[in-house]
Parts: C-alpha cells; sequence; structure tokens
C-alpha cells in the first residue's frame, strides 16, 4: 500500500485487511524529505514507527467484531452527507468562488509557480479544473483548511440526531473500530490547526462584504460544529487532549507562522493592487518568503 507523507503510522492499523500484507509502500513528497530524514535522531523516530506499525498489524490479532458490517454501513452514510454538505459550499454556493479566489493567495501561488504541474488543468477560473494540490495549499496558507474538515460536524451531527442511540453507536465506532478511529483523529488535527482569526483576516480582502460575511459564517458554523461533534464523540474537553507533543508543537509554532500570516495579506493586497511593473523583485520575493515560511510552519503544503 502507499501512504502520502502526512499519513501517521497509526493510520496503517485502521487500513482495509486487503491493504497489510507484511510490506509498505511510502509515496514521500519531495520537500518534507530533507525534514524527515536529513536529521538521523527524526529519520530513526520515522523508520521506526512506520516499522512497529507494520509488525503490529501483522502479529497482533485483530478485534473482531459482528458490527462491522453496520459501522462500515454507517461510514458510508456519513461519507455521502459529508461530501453532500462540501459540495453544497463548494459548488452550490455562487458566492464560494468569489470568496476562494480573494480569500486565499491562490493567484500568489500560481504566479510563483511552486509546484511542478501548472496550478490548473484549463485556462479558466473555473475551481473545478484547478489541481488538488494549489487548492489544499491555498486553504491552508489562509488557515482555513476546509478541504481537510468541512461537511464532517454537519454529517456528524445528522447522524446523531436522525439515529436512535446515534452518539453512543459513534462512541462505540470511535473506541473500537481503529479505522473510524484514525479518521476522527486525523479530522481533530486539521481542526486543531486551523486558526479562524487569521482566516478572517484573509476574508477582510473579499472586496463584496456580503460575499465576506455569508462564506466566512458557513465556515465559522461548521467548524464548531465539527469541534463540538468530534469532542462528544471521542468525550475530551479540548482539540488534541490525547496528543500533547502535538498539541505543544503547535502551540510553539504558531507565534511564528502569525507575524508571516500577516506580512502576506498586508503585502498581497498591494501586490494585487500593483501594475505588473510595480511588482518588483523585492516584492515578489518577500512574498514567497512568506508562503515558504507558513507551508514550513503548518508542516502541510498540500
Amino acid at each position: 500500500m502507499t501512504i502520502g507523507a502526512s499519513g501517521e503510522a497509526k493510520t496503517l492499523v485502521g487500513q482495509p485487511h486487503a491493504a497489510h500484507g507484511g510490506r509498505l509502500r511510502i509515496t514521500e513528497q519531495g520537500e518534507v524529505i530533507s525534514l524527515k530524514y536529513s536529521n538521523p535522531v527524526i529519520a530513526q523516530r520515522n523508520l521506526e514507527q512506520l516499522t512497529s506499525a507494520v509488525i503490529a498489524v501483522q502479529c497482533l490479532p485483530e478485534t473482531e467484531t459482528a458490527e462491522l458490517p453496520k459501522w462500515e454501513a454507517h461510514a458510508d452514510r456519513l461519507a455521502k452527507i459529508s461530501f453532500a454538505h462540501y459540495q453544497k459550499l463548494v459548488y452550490g454556493t455562487p458566492e464560494f468562488a468569489e470568496y476562494f479566489w480573494q480569500a486565499t493567495p491562490i493567484d500568489l501561488i500560481e504566479h510563483l509557480r511552486l509546484g511542478s504541474r501548472p496550478s490548473r488543468r484549463a485556462a479558466t477560473a473555473d475551481i473545478r479544473q484547478l489541481r488538488a494540490i494549489p487548492w489544499v495549499f491555498s486553504w491552508t496558507q489562509s488557515r482555513h483548511l476546509i478541504s481537510a474538515w468541512y461537511g464532517v460536524g454537519s454529517a456528524l451531527k445528522d447522524f446523531v440526531e436522525q439515529t436512535p442511540d446515534g452518539l453512543e453507536q459513534l462512541r462505540k465506532m470511535y473506541r473500537r473500530w481503529p479505522f473510524f478511529r484514525a479518521l476522527l483523529d486525523n479530522a481533530e488535527v486539521s481542526l486543531a490547526k486551523t486558526e479562524l482569526s487569521i482566516a478572517r483576516q484573509y476574508a477582510a480582502l473579499v472586496q463584496s462584504a456580503e460575499v465576506r460575511k455569508k462564506i466566512f459564517g458557513l465556515i465559522e458554523d461548521e467548524y464548531a460544529r465539527s469541534v463540538e461533534m468530534v469532542l462528544s464523540i471521542n468525550e475530551r474537553k479540548e482539540l488534541l487532549e490525547n496528543q500533547p507533543t502535538l498539541a505543544q508543537s503547535i502551540r510553539l509554532r504558531n507565534p511564528y507562522i502569525d507575524p508571516l500570516n500577516y506580512l502576506q495579506i498586508r503585502f498581497i493586497s498591494i501586490w494585487r493592487k500593483a501594475s505588473e511593473a510595480q511588482r518588483t523583485e523585492q516584492l515578489r520575493r518577500l512574498l514567497a518568503l512568506t508562503v515558504k515560511g507558513v507551508a514550513s510552519g503548518m508542516k502541510s503544503t498540500g
């Protein structure tokens, strides 16, 4: 099987049985290789985590449960609700595209040509033609991260409200089904990395106050709903309560990332208003440094 660079070793335990087999194939993004393997101590830790996960999957007994088919049906239902809610925002809300192009640094990312391929499949403003990496990268840079969690809260809440003993069923799935636990834990990490106070500053770049208020309001509501539901299911009081090291890492990184976001917001506004002749090399370099700095601090590029 293949796991991405951002995948944690524990996620392997939650994969379908057919994906195991005692072997692991890793796909690493080029920009994270030096971060994960240039330091021998960190490289050894990464390899130990992956090795121990493979050994655990192969050697430790798996919890058999007669409820697994029912849980898989629940997961399928949750996926469909979440997907529909996400698509309703992205494709079913006319103002969304305007918000995206103005409240994220997508135009800067395209101009800097950070990826190995063009950011769009076709030269059009249709967001359907945007490739996955610049799409995710833009939401990460602006600290929204909606591509990682939007729709989660609505799906979980709908399930709880429409299913007898829905909350207890989800709690049982979280406790006893590694796949569902890994899914919710990954959503929790993305919610913890989201910083809506910074995202609101990016939203201020949207020229239409009506568009800004509507779209950011939808994002803000879904964020609150997602946090509430995730914490209700894992029965914790705050995000990453069970991962104190990661929580501390985010708290320590944010004071360094936030100023870079503020610089990016200030100068991207200047850059957008400037003519091509006024877009000096100094301005381009400054904006490029903010992009690279935020990506490094967020530990995510898309």
